[in-house]
Formats: C-alpha cells, structure tokens, sequence
C-alpha cells in the first residue's frame, strides 16, 4: 500500500468499521445476549463455560465471548466495548478483500475495501452484535491465505517463511472461525475448495500447490490446538455439552425446521429466501456484481481477465472466489435454518472479483451504475419519510409502521437520508467532479446518518435503556429484577445481575433443566408476576423488587395482580414495574 492508500485504507475502516459501534445502546434481543454471556464470565471468572443469565448456554463456541470479555476487561461493561470484536472482523474482512483484489491484478484494491464494507448487508451486520461478522471475515481471511499459499508456492518463491505463514494463517483463522460459530465452517470452505477443485485438473503444479497447503500437517495441527482443547474441556467440565452442541445445535438446525427459523413456511419461498436479501444486500453495487461475475465467468471460459501471467492459477483463484460466493448460498438455501446474515461470507468474494474486474476504460461507469441504485435508495426513503411526515396532516389512518415512525421522530432522519442519498446518486450519474475518495467520503457519511437513522426509529422498541435509567441511581445494585412475559436479553447486562424470568424461559430450557432450584429464577406461568415479587419481597426485604413486563403480558393481567406495582415507565414493548412495599 502507499501512504494515501493506508489513509484511505483506515479511515474507511474507523468510520465504518469502529464509528458504529459507538454509536448506541443495546438492540433486543440479539445484542444483550452477545453482551451478558462474556460479562457473566468477567463476573464469575469461568471463561470455559458460557452461561447466560446463570445458566448453561451451549449454543455457540466461546471465541467472540472471550474477545468481548477481554475488551469490557479494558474498557469497561459497556454496550461499545462489547461490540468492539467487530472492529476486529472489519479490519479482516477490508484487509482480505484488499489482499485477493491486489492479488487479482486491481489496480486500485483499496477500493475493494471499501465497496466491501460499504454495501448494506455487510455495513448493517457488521455493527450488530452478533458472531455472524466475524464468523464471516474469518472464513474470508481463511480463503485469501490459502489463496496467497497456493500463489507463492505456485510461484515457486524463495521466501518458504511467507508460504508457511500464509498457510498456518488459513488454518488459524479457520480454526478461530470454528470457536466462534462451530464446524459449519468446515462445510463453507471445504465445500468451496472440492468445487474449485476442476479448475486444477490440467496443471499438475499447481494441483501440487493446492493440495500440499491444504493438506498441511502443521496446518492440521495448528487447527486441532486451537479447536480441540476447549470442547474436551468443557465436555469433561459438563458432560452432554457435545451432543447438545454437534447434534442439537448443528445437524437438527440445518436438516430440520426444529428451531422455527425456515425461510417460509412455502418451500419454494423457502429456498428462494436468500436471493432478495443478496440483490438488495449488496446495493449500491448490484450492477457491478452482476458485470464483475459475468467477466469471471466469461475470463474462465477464455483468455480475458486481470493481468497476470499466471493464467492458470487466476483461472483457479476466480473459480475459488466463485464458489465460496455460491457455496454458502447454496448450503444455507437447502438447511431448514435462515437467518439473514447467514450469508456474509458469500460476499466478500465476490467484491473482490467485482473490483478486480474492473476495466480502464469503464472510466466513470461504476459510479454511474452505484449512482442510480443510490438515487433509487434516496426515492425509496424519501417516499417513506414524506409518507410519515404527511399522514397526520392528510387525515389518513397511517400503518402501524408509519406510527412507529413518527412516535420515534424518525421522519425527519429519514428525510435527511434521502436527500443524502438522492444527491450523492445524481452526482455519481453525472460523473462531474467525481473521485473515488469523494465518494468515499460522502457514501461514508451517509452510512454513519443511517446508523443514527436506525437508532432513532428503532431505539424506542429495540432497547431497553431508556427505561432501566429510571432507576435512582442509589438503586442500582441493589434491585431484585423480574423478566415477565419474555426473556429480555438486555436485562441482566444493564442491571449487572441476574434476574428472576416469569414466562419466558425459551432459549434458556436447556440450561434451566441443569440447575437445582429451577423454579427459583424461571416460573412459566405469567399470570404469577405479583406472586413471585412477593416471594422476592419476602425474602429480601432489603431489596426492592422491579420488573420489566412486556407490555402484551402486562395488558393480559387481571388488575387485581396489577394493582400491587407502579408504573414507572412504558415503552411500545415493555412497562417498568416496582412493586410497592407491605404495609
């Protein structure tokens, strides 16, 4: 990289990679959980197992937890420090883009970083605390260094340092990506390689090259020091953690409807559930996708393509790339299990070819195709900001959506984003004055509005925040909570405790059925909300006793058991509740 590319290279990554993440609270429910899960292993010093509200959570490995234990040990127990792991995967994620551009011959990779974490899907994902996006740039990272390896030894380099480190790089970071999400990661990557597998039929070299890297015994070792410890360790520590983890959790997700997350409940929808959220997740370069895979395919057929010598091996790299686009897609099309960020690591791929393929004489042509889906994004919200500005005024009965809207005073965000949009989508059509770092730093800006966009519609039903700040301040701590109607994930990270949950264990039976007492802290029956406070009461009547009631379950109670609490506070989802002291 030169100076101004490195420039270029981490002020994207800080504006759009770290920036978000500092940006608000915690969104129920995905957040709060990814968040409780390391602060309970900072608070009682276990980081082998996690546990989630005091009980055993066994759904995914514990890489992310640890990282995100480790920054909040940093940094403190807060909503940002938590999500900071996803800088992490940005960085990944731009780097290993920008690394398969260079090596595909793009003369401007840089730019492959920042197309990669600019386009909606990675951008929105990439900032919510889930372990989908850096589950993702490590399976990214894992194709870019087994790129690499294959490349230098293919080559026949000299340097047999940078072959090994690129070759234990792969297994590394597929072996951090198997502690983050589990052995799905094996089915990703292999089933991409065994795909690009006819692309080195004809060159004995570099059939060499590829199967001596990932056929590696020091990779393979490396991969099973990283992996192996912790699951015999934590299945010694709590036997039946492993058929839980391998059966339940990862072959009855993807071969049955077990966990309710098909596409559709129509199997054609179903299988075809991916497909909008591709086209609409890679906007604002859709076009060039369709233009980078259309030149991919017709270079594998022919002679046209990047400049590099090495036909072969580009033949190969562009057909690894391909796969590991299409692979994903066509695994996670086929599971009973769907979930909208399940596809992140088809994407990146396939930036990398879209940029690589880029031609010197599209001259302005890649903005002008970014610039009209930017100006269709800029109609789209300034239809739904003028919708939400104007419906009160016109007398019209507006939808639940645009009342969402205007409770939260997002209209005129909204308005803002179009404009925005609409702008920078008629300056990329008319192509006057345009660079690429202008772009960049208007797109940029525009993202950064649309994360705040975000936080104003959805703050209000998203988080729980605003109402736990009600609390004096001379409570906190010292507060025995109750979750009524439903497991808020936040709950226990905002109150730095554990609560008692009344009709909502869910996800937490697994765990519930492993505890003694388990009536103590999960009772299924909603109606029991003043019941339960009162054994609270009873037995700490030094501690005041609150709830957090959703507001469906708070509406269904008789008044009879209402009338005992006070209503500190509502949102459109949840009532904070206190129960009065006996008399």
């Amino acid at each position: 990289m030169t100076i101004k590319e490195r420039w270029q290279f981490f002020l994207t990554w800080f504006a759009l990679g770290v920036l978000p993440l500092l940006l608000r609270p915690l969104w129920q429910p995905d957040e709060g959980r990814y968040a409780e899960i390391p602060r309970e292993m900072l608070a009682s010093g276990d980081w082998l197992t996690p546990h989630l509200n005091g009980v055993l959570y066994f759904e995914k490995p514990p890489f992310q937890y640890w990282l995100s234990a480790i920054s909040m040990k940093l940094f403190g127990e807060s909503a940002s420090a938590a999500r900071l792991p996803l800088a992490l995967s940005a960085f990944l994620t731009m780097y290993a883009v920008w690394h398969l551009a260079k090596r595909l011959g793009s003369d401007r990779p840089v730019w492959a970083s920042f197309v990669a974490v600019s386009c909606l899907l990675l951008y929105a994902c990439g900032q919510i605390l889930t372990l989908d996006a850096l589950f993702s740039s490590l399976c990214v990272f894992s194709v870019t260094a087994l790129i690499e390896a294959v490349g230098l030894r293919y080559s026949g380099t000299s340097n047999s340092k940078a072959v090994i480190r690129w070759t234990l790089a792969a297994f590394v970071s597929a072996g951090c990506a198997l502690l983050t999400k589990g052995p799905v990661v094996i089915v990703l990557l292999g089933g991409a390689v065994l795909l690009s597998l006819y692309f080195v039929r004809s060159d004995a070299k570099l059939r060499s090259s590829l199967l001596t890297t990932i056929f590696s015994p020091y990779g393979w070792l490396v991969f099973a020091v990283i992996t192996v410890p912790w699951f015999v360790m934590v299945n010694s520590a709590n036997p039946g953690h492993a058929h839980f983890f391998f059966y339940t959790e990862h072959f009855e997700r993807f071969t049955t409807h077990k966990h309710a997350r098909q596409g559709s409940n129509n199997p054609i929808l179903d299988k075809l559930y991916f497909v909008p959220i591709i086209l609409l997740g890679v906007l604002p370069w859709l076009n060039a996708c369709f233009i980078g895979a259309k030149r991919a395919i017709l270079f594998l057929r022919g002679s046209k393509g990047p400049s590099t010598p090495q036909a072969s091996l580009s033949r190969w790299t562009i057909a690894l790339l391909l796969a590991a686009f299409l692979w994903p897609v066509l695994f996670f099309s086929a599971s009973g299990s769907k979930l909208i960020p399940y596809v992140m690591p088809s994407i990146v791929p396939l930036i990398a070819i879209v940029v690589a393929f880029e031609r010197d004489n599209d001259g302005f042509l890649p903005f002008k195709r970014a610039g009209i889906e930017m100006l269709s994004l800029g109609f789209v919200f300034l239809a739904v900001a003028l919708t939400a500005l104007l419906s009160m005024k016109t007398g019209s009965s507006p939808a639940k959506w645009v009342t969402d809207i205007q409770s939260s005073n997002g209209g005129l965000w909204i308005l803002i984003l179009g404009l925005g949009f609409t702008l920078i989508g008629i300056w990329g059509i008319r192509g006057t004055g345009l660079t690429a770092p202008r772009w960049m730093v208007w797109h940029g800006a525009l993202l950064i509005i649309l994360t705040i966009t975000a936080q104003q519609v959805n703050g209000a039903r998203g988080s729980i925040d605003r109402l736990i700040a009600k609390v004096p301040g001379d409570l906190k701590g010292k507060i025995q909570w109750i979750s009524h109607g439903s497991y808020f994930q936040s709950l226990p990270f905002l109150v730095k405790n554990r609560v008692v949950v009344v009709g909502g264990t869910g996800e937490l039976q697994y765990g519930k059925e492993r505890i003694t007492e388990p009536e103590r802290w999960f009772i299924e029956d909603r109606q029991a909300l003043t019941e339960v406070g009162r054994r609270l009461q009873a037995e700490r009547p030094d501690m005041p006793v609150w709830a957090l009631s959703e507001i469906k379950a708070w509406n269904n109670l008789p008044s009879e058991m209402k009338r005992p609490w006070d209503v500190i506070d509502a949102s459109p989802k949840a009532v904070l509740l206190r129960l009065r002291t006996v008399e």
